[in-house]
């Protein structure tokens, strides 16, 4: 005669399983926050600072030693020699980003202030949509995804004929029609002075200051609060002057 059939409830293996992958998860979230992340300012990567760039351009060309800060000068306006040929320029930079972001708003009647990013589509000037809600990720609730170039509320558009930014709609031909011939541009607003946490925040900015790798202490329920409320909350940085 056969045994009885006898039940072996798992639940409480299954649960010790789940919770044991699950911390093994926020760890390797964690370290690859603090390692490589890009967005939490303190990226490993093999990019050159000035300094750096500098020696590179003595060793490889007939400068010595002692002029290596005019060398560095000369690899940033993108006029160094390098072993007789000439450095490609660095691009454009933030300030550069800066003063022609705010000379475009000022032209559309903006407040360059205006903590919201500006796209160029087109020769038409919009503001950048917000972002959206993501996928949950069981843990933190749903992240906030930002899709760079989506069309918000329009500005103006650059003038085909006259080539200036004008705002409002284009009135269209013979008025004044948008310069197609204009390159597709975004231009992020400046990060507020004394932040090191990017615009388009992660959701361990809050948690991990990308300086120090100094964790803030938040509970599970008060994080969801965060997520829930929609709005980024500050970074876990505080370097106003006299912060410890």
């Amino acid at each position: 005669m056969a045994a009885p059939y006898q039940h072996l409830d798992m639940t409480p293996e299954y649960n010790r399983i789940i919770t044991a992958l699950t911390g093994i998860r926020d760890d390797i979230r964690l370290l690859q926050t603090l390692q490589s992340d890009p967005e939490s300012g303190i990226a490993t990567n093999n990019v050159l600072n000035d300094f750096q760039r500098a020696l590179l351009a003595v060793t490889m060309s007939s400068a010595v030693g002692n002029t290596a800060a005019a060398v560095a000068g000369a690899v940033n306006s993108g006029a160094s020699t390098n072993g007789g040929g000439t450095a490609a320029a660095t691009g454009d930079s933030n300030a550069d980003l800066d003063a022609e972001r705010t000379s475009i708003l000022t032209a559309l009647g903006q407040d360059p202030a205006t903590l919201k990013v500006l796209i160029r589509v087109s020769g038409q000037y919009y503001w950048e949509a917000e972002g959206t809600a993501g996928p949950d990720d069981g843990l933190r609730g749903s992240t906030t995804i930002v899709t760079p170039f989506a069309l918000g509320e329009q500005l103006g558009y650059k003038d085909e004929a006259t080539k200036a930014d004008k705002p409002g709609a284009p009135p269209g031909p013979p008025d004044g029609i948008p310069d197609a011939s204009a390159p597709k541009k975004r231009w992020p607003f400046a990060r507020p002075e004394g932040q090191t946490a990017s615009q388009n925040a992660n959701p361990n900015a809050d948690l991990v200051d990308p300086a120090t790798g100094q964790i803030v202490a938040r509970s599970p329920e008060a994080q969801a609060a965060i997520d829930r409320a929609g709005t980024a909350p500050p970074p876990a940085t505080d370097y106003s002057p006299g912060a410890e």
